[in-house]
């Protein structure tokens, strides 16, 4: 009988028989095999047994079907494979018959000598190693290791402990050069924006986004038309804006992530949901989760000073709490959204433990970004005082696209710094 063992996610070390026919995998309950799991999507791919073969199907899942960590639509699918759904890694077997012709077995081959220099695969001596893993630090040639979505971006994991892998050249093993702390870059996040392309893609971002409050402010404003009308578009102007920014934003923390120096450039925007509703949401469910107590209680705070003329105790405490757990908690919340490109980063359960594996470096990164973000608000204060509105709109844009790329680098190179600490994925 067919069968997938399944080697990771939630339902890590089962068995799962797979019946003659269509067997459907996916997310919902209406699959034959569920696999309640955020890279799955809801109907991912089946798998077809007929006359003694398989064969799987992707069904236009969102992060791909991948069979030896190659992307696939449709193919065979043969025992001792190893099937990905997302991040969910399973191994297909089922029972072979073999059938061995009687022949005088050939001399012994001897194993290729690799060219002087190079390395050889842990797995296959006769090849010559492209990857080390950061976690095993096995060497490893390109068939060992499996390309897996993580986020919008494919990368390279190690097929003997799942750790994430990097090339090291056509099998010469380099000696890479002493990586920098934390400590190190993080002041070269303040001249990252200007790297190559940097000021060209924050100018064109700036007039972009000013060009979208315009909008808002100008054809969409209370002069535009009736209020349904102007609320209606307004909210749509700040759907499109707030998501396409977050959308760069992860971008940034993605390309950070990987070690990359320059800027990336802005998003493509093919489809609205992917490209702008989705990042929109996450933006605002990070900003719920992490000020919203902030807000409310300030909100209160203020309604009892009005009505009262007194300061309440308990309402300043709990407002003073609320900024705390908005300062500390905010910055790693969107480092793990950003990477896993989904709310499940918003855990509690996994921000707490990730911060607790890197406080040193994390209390400097809070502290950065809170003297940016006052840094910000006295820059603003003073370009209240230009009389060219214009070109103080433009100015502030400009900043605050600025510190915001700023932000995003830091907690980029939080994690490239520390991901063996962190060990997301």
């Amino acid at each position: 009988m067919a069968k997938l063992m399944i080697q990771s996610g939630p339902r890590q070390g089962a068995q799962v028989e797979l019946k003659p026919g269509l067997n459907r995998l996916g997310r919902h309950s209406d699959n034959d095999l569920q696999i309640d799991d955020p890279s799955v999507s809801g109907h991912h791919c089946e798998i077809l047994l007929e006359s003694g073969s398989a064969s799987v199907t992707d069904l236009g899942s969102t992060n791909g079907t991948y069979l030896d960590g190659q992307l696939i639509q449709s193919s065979p699918i043969r025992p001792g494979q190893t099937l990905y759904l997302g991040v969910v890694q399973m191994l297909y077997d089922a029972p072979v018959s073999i059938r061995i012709a009687s022949a005088p077995h050939p001399p012994a081959v001897p194993t290729p000598v690799l060219p002087s220099g190079m390395s050889p695969c842990k797995n296959h001596p006769q090849q010559p190693a492209e990857w080390v893993c950061g976690r095993c630090h096995q060497l490893l040639c390109a068939s060992c290791v499996a390309t897996r979505k993580v986020g919008s971006k494919p990368l390279p994991f190690c097929s003997l402990c799942g750790g994430q892998c990097m090339q090291m050249g056509l099998g010469v093993f380099a000696r890479r050069a002493e990586a920098k702390s934390f400590f190190a870059q993080f002041p070269e996040a303040f001249v990252y924006p200007f790297k190559g392309s940097g000021i060209a893609l924050l100018i064109g971002g700036t007039l972009f986004f000013a060009f979208l409050d315009f909008l808002k402010r100008g054809p969409l404003g209370p002069r535009g038309g009736l209020p349904i009308f102007f609320m209606i578009g307004s909210l749509f102007i700040t759907a499109i804006s707030g998501g396409y920014l977050f959308s760069y934003l992860q971008k940034i923390v993605q390309s950070s992530a990987q070690g990359e120096e320059s800027m990336p450039s802005w998003p493509e925007f093919s489809d609205f949901w992917a490209d702008i509703l989705q990042p929109f949401l996450h933006a605002l469910a990070i900003a719920v989760f992490c000020f919203g107590p902030l807000s409310g209680f300030a909100i209160w705070s203020g309604i009892e000073f009005a009505l009262n003329q007194t300061v309440n105790p308990a309402l300043l405490l709990g407002t003073l709490l609320a900024a705390g757990w908005a300062i500390l908690y905010f910055p790693m919340a969107m480092l793990a959204v950003a990477m896993a490109d989904s709310l499940t980063g918003l855990n509690p359960l996994f921000v707490i433990p990730s911060i607790c594996k890197v406080p040193l470096e994390y209390l400097v990164a809070c502290c950065v970004v809170l003297v940016i973000y006052a840094v910000k608000l006295a820059v603003g204060f003073v370009l209240a005082f230009l009389s060219i509105p214009l070109l103080t709109a433009l100015l502030s844009g400009f900043l605050s696209l600025y510190f915001l790329t700023v932000e995003m680098r830091l907690l980029g190179t939080l994690y490239y710094t520390r991901k063996d600490r962190l060990n997301w994925f």
